[in-house]
């Protein structure tokens, strides 16, 4: 978990690739920005981290702390409207997110950055504030301890390792097709009328689509029409078979889906199960895939009670929030969908472990979840 994590870098006594101390938020926003990219543009593979509260390596890295009423001291939605309001490169932006822990009775933020394969990150206009300049055009990066100076660009080379980061190019085949189902626009498929795809610009990267057999879940009695299928979809680098993923049909062959994982969690007094995607994983993948990019998980005004997360991470921070809010859970109404898709499956003698009625209640919770403060994982 993230607090492991900073306490063996805080341990280290160092800076690094990947991880800055700062006694402080920063006063200037300039470079607030030059740290951002320096961090995003890391050719670490891996999360970066911006830690405040924490004193500068030559004076010990000791854990000093933050105060509540700290001028200058951001939140997570200020980090990310003020990333939102920077003139990047094709509107291409780092992905960020604050968690303020507490070591040793002090309060700390660490900003995540994610290693996201979208860098260079640079900006199109110049941004200043109170004589620090970020230069437009500027790729700037991190080596070791130590930031591309503002007035500077990163060396060539390592420019063009971001850029074949960016590619894909560095990647091992199992690792590079995940990258390549991220572009579902560049693939030639005609999905349910053949039954394979290729990568247009890399065509040595198939997927091979099995014949789909009836089958059903739960989540089929959600729908107008109750049919579904499940079948097999094996990605290949020429002849190699790289991985294999089960996709659905649903509503009578109407939405194609890959078939989502299930989590279960314990509450005090029952055991529950739900259906969910992680972004980060091969089905996270393919979801983009199948959805053209849009994530879209509704027919005919129906949707899927399919939860979707970016990483463990965040799935784990949900379950927490499940476990505490276990009484609203029961509180919580189902939909009409729901109890009409429990009132069929009664009716035709389908019981399984995973209740219609309870996984819409999740999605409740879920949608509560999302939209109550920002919590930061």
């Amino acid at each position: 978990m993230l607090e492991s994590v900073v306490r063996k870098l805080i341990a280290s006594k160092r800076e690094g690739e990947h991880w800055d101390f700062k006694v402080k938020h920063h006063d200037n926003n300039a470079d607030l920005l030059h740290d951002l990219l320096c961090l995003a543009n890391s050719l670490y593979q891996g999360r970066r981290y911006l830690i405040f509260g924490v004193e500068d390596p030559a004076k010990g890295a000791n854990v000093v702390g933050l105060s509540s009423v700290e001028p200058g001291r951001k939140s997570q939605a200020n980090y990310i409207d003020f990333i939102r309001n920077q003139h990047f490169a094709g509107s291409i932006r780092p992905e960020v997110e604050l968690e303020t822990l507490v070591l040793d009775g002090k309060e700390i933020d660490v900003l995540v950055i994610f290693d996201n394969p979208y860098k260079p990150y640079w900006l199109t206009q110049d941004y200043q504030d109170r004589g620090r300049k970020v230069m437009a055009h500027h790729v700037y990066t991190r080596v070791g301890d130590t930031n591309t100076p503002l007035n500077s660009s990163a060396d060539l080379l390592r420019i063009e390792k971001m850029w074949r980061q960016r590619l894909g190019l560095d990647m091992l085949p199992v690792e590079r097709m995940k990258h390549l189902l991220g572009q579902p626009e560049e693939w030639f498929k005609d999905l349910g009328n053949k039954r394979y795809a290729y990568h247009q610009n890399f065509p040595d990267y198939r997927i091979k689509f099995s014949a789909p057999e009836p089958f059903w879940e739960p989540y089929s009695y959600f729908f107008t029409n109750k049919n579904s299928f499940l079948g097999t979809a094996t990605f290949k680098l020429n002849s190699t078979t790289l991985f294999e993923l089960d996709y659905v049909y649903l509503d009578e062959m109407r939405l194609m889906l890959p078939a989502p994982d299930v989590d279960y969690v314990e509450l005090p007094d029952r055991d529950l199960r739900y259906y969910f995607y992680d972004m980060s994983t091969a089905e996270g993948r393919f979801l983009i895939f199948l959805t053209e990019g849009r994530g879209r998980m509704e027919s005919r005004g129906s949707t899927s009670p399919f939860l979707i997360f970016k990483h463990e991470n965040e799935r784990q921070a949900f379950n927490e929030f499940l476990v505490a809010n276990a009484a609203r859970f029961e509180e919580a109404q189902a939909s009409y969908a729901a109890r009409h898709a429990a009132e069929l499956m009664r009716k035709e003698g389908n019981a399984a472990a995973i209740s219609p009625l309870d996984i819409d209640k999740v999605v409740v919770l879920y949608e509560a979840w999302r939209q109550g403060p920002v919590r930061d994982l």
